[in-house]
């Protein structure tokens, strides 16, 4: 296949309330529904949607949750064959609350099928047969041996740091074991406060600087509202503007930044700035729906850069 993931996923229940509560404060919910979600699966879906022959990999329950996130990845055309389904266990879920300005909160819910998930459960021969392998390091072991396998048999790796240092630690994953997987990786894209907490710093030159010590491939920032910035192997600059849109949900922007980036460089061959310029387009796209999978598909993506 084109890529093959391993990471997050989730059952997003999402929230729209008239203004986000302060401490001890509390908000109205005008509008409440259940959908897929969980950044791992957000960005598969995305490449899928852009035409891509994606797959993906991870644990989930055998409760309804597991069973609708399943169905979430057939209905998409996303390989659902390597998922691994276990027996009592609960789905990872999410609470996400959102307010009139697009502006957000996430309550995680982990359960305990996610983290269930067992290196030898990883296939070696799916990533093998694959162009790219996606990760966001969780569960960390696992996901390390998908990045030695990819390696071991010249397959692309990018690996998206979706959240910050303090969470990436809860889940079992130290500074020091996200800076020692980066010897694997081709792409290193961490969210800022990823990346500020990995690097103690949020000067980017620094930062690029410290992760230069372990990654010799792109790194890759995406800023929010400042764009995104990327400096290849030869720490050669290139930046991306965002796409100005009238927000109305920003969940899953940065999900679908990263698929469409994936399927742009690698399986389009765009160079490195256009493929950050078209991530750019399809994460303002995501912005003006409601929910993580509002994201384009092909033709929607082709018209929405053009424009």
């Amino acid at each position: 296949m084109d890529i093959y993931g391993l990471g997050t996923l989730a059952i997003d229940v999402l929230m729209k309330v008239d203004k986000l509560p302060s401490a001890d404060g509390f908000c109205i919910i005008k509008s409440s529904e259940r959908q897929p979600g969980g950044s791992g699966t957000n960005v598969i879906v995305q490449a899928a949607r852009l035409g891509a022959s994606c797959g993906f990999i991870a644990g989930v329950g055998d409760d309804g949750l597991g069973k609708d996130v399943l169905s979430s990845l057939e209905q998409e055309k996303v390989d659902a064959s390597q998922m691994k389904i276990k027996p009592g266990m609960i789905t990872l879920h999410t609470d996400i609350v959102i307010d009139d300005e697009g502006d957000k909160f996430i309550m995680l819910n982990m359960g305990d099928a996610f983290g269930a998930l067992q290196e030898e459960e990883v296939n070696e021969d799916v990533i093998a047969d694959s162009k790219v392998f996606y990760t966001d390091l969780l569960p960390y072991a696992p996901a390390v041996r998908g990045l030695k396998i990819a390696k071991e048999h010249g397959v692309k790796t990018v690996f998206n740091m979706q959240v910050g240092l303090g969470t990436m630690e809860g889940l079992g994953a130290t500074r020091e074991a996200i800076l020692d997987a980066l010897k694997y990786v081709d792409v290193f894209a961490p969210c800022q406060e990823g990346l500020y907490g990995l690097t103690g710093t949020k000067d980017l030159d620094e930062c690029v600087r410290i992760l230069r010590e372990y990654c010799d491939g792109i790194l890759l920032f995406t800023l929010g509202k400042k764009g995104s910035v990327a400096y290849d192997s030869r720490n050669r600059e290139y930046r991306a503007s965002c796409v100005p849109v009238e927000a109305v949900d920003t969940t899953g922007a940065g999900d679908s930044y990263m698929g469409s980036f994936m399927c742009a460089y690698y399986l389009r061959g765009y160079e490195l700035e256009k493929a950050m310029r078209f991530a750019s387009a399809c994460a303002a796209y995501t912005c003006t729906g409601i929910g993580a999978r509002f994201s384009p598909d092909l033709a929607a993506a082709e018209k929405f850069f053009s424009e």
